[in-house]
């Protein structure tokens, strides 16, 4: 979904950043290291995914903090895969909005 919103409605072209989108939350979600990613598809890639990846061992709020914190300094390409990535989240909750999910919960 991240990638399709770059291309189809933000128009990006660009390689490395729509592999980036399609693999954004690999290092988060999964085994994979940066070092595998980089492996695979290059430091770019592996660069802009690390500059998007969350450290899930912090609390919520805490992670929440340090991406309005970090955004400023990522590069033009990690802020394009972030800001698809959080459309895409937003639009999800609007879709299909999880069970025991209150109005005001999908709201904050």
């Amino acid at each position: 979904g991240v990638a399709r919103i770059l291309s189809h409605e933000g128009g990006v072209t660009d390689i490395e950043v729509l592999q980036a989108a399609l693999l954004h939350d690999t290092v988060e979600d999964t085994d994979t290291t940066p070092a595998e990613l980089e492996a695979k598809f290059g430091p770019t890639v592996a660069r802009i995914v690390e500059e998007v990846t969350d450290e899930k061992s912090l609390p919520k709020q805490e992670r929440k903090r340090l991406q309005v914190e970090h955004a400023p300094h990522c590069s033009r390409q990690a802020k394009l895969v972030k800001l698809a990535d959080k459309l895409y989240n937003l639009r999800d909750l609007n879709r299909c909005t999880p069970v025991g999910w209150t109005a005001q919960r999908v709201q904050e």
